[in-house]
């Protein structure tokens, strides 16, 4: 049996939203090893981790986000294929943008400055708000492919991309 062009071409956007996801977990999870580290006695050396990370993860979002290039992602192809599903995307990809936007603030305002204190507590809090955002966000995300095109986004349900 042979795959459809339509089901094909789902699976190579979904294997590319599936590196995407993946790229944006690891770097939250880099985050979260930062904000675990003990910060007493060592203020400049865990807010510079911290500030790595928070980059990473901010570079992670953005560039899941759509990019006004013509390129179309899995999510674009559900909404074009299915206009039901349109506010559904349109939505996921406003929360993408909000988390892109609130990272950022966050890391504009804990630029390291000697002479500012550093509240590890409020960092971790704030952190702990944009983590939960971004779980949630990864997990209606992975609903709505579930439930417009039936394809679960994990490695062992993705099809490989093709050998080009």
């Amino acid at each position: 049996m042979s795959e459809s062009p339509a089901s094909h071409a789902f699976g190579v956007l979904a294997a590319e939203l599936l590196a995407e996801r993946s790229a944006a977990l690891r770097a939250l999870h880099v985050v979260e090893y930062a904000l675990a580290a003990p910060a007493p006695r060592r203020q400049r050396t865990w807010l510079h981790r911290v500030t790595v990370a928070i980059d990473a993860l901010h570079a992670a979002l953005v560039a899941r986000i759509p990019q006004g290039d013509g390129a179309i992602r899995l999510l674009d192809e559900i909404a074009l294929c299915q206009p039901e599903y349109l506010p559904q995307v349109q939505l996921l990809q406003q929360e993408l943008l909000n988390l892109a936007i609130a990272v950022a603030s966050l890391r504009e305002q804990i630029e390291p400055d000697p002479a500012i204190a550093i509240n590890s507590t409020e960092i971790r809090e704030r952190l702990s708000v944009i983590t939960t955002q971004f779980r949630v966000h990864q997990a209606r995300e992975a609903d709505l492919v579930y439930e417009a095109i039936g394809l679960v986004l994990d490695d062992a349900h993705i099809p490989p991309q093709p050998d080009l």
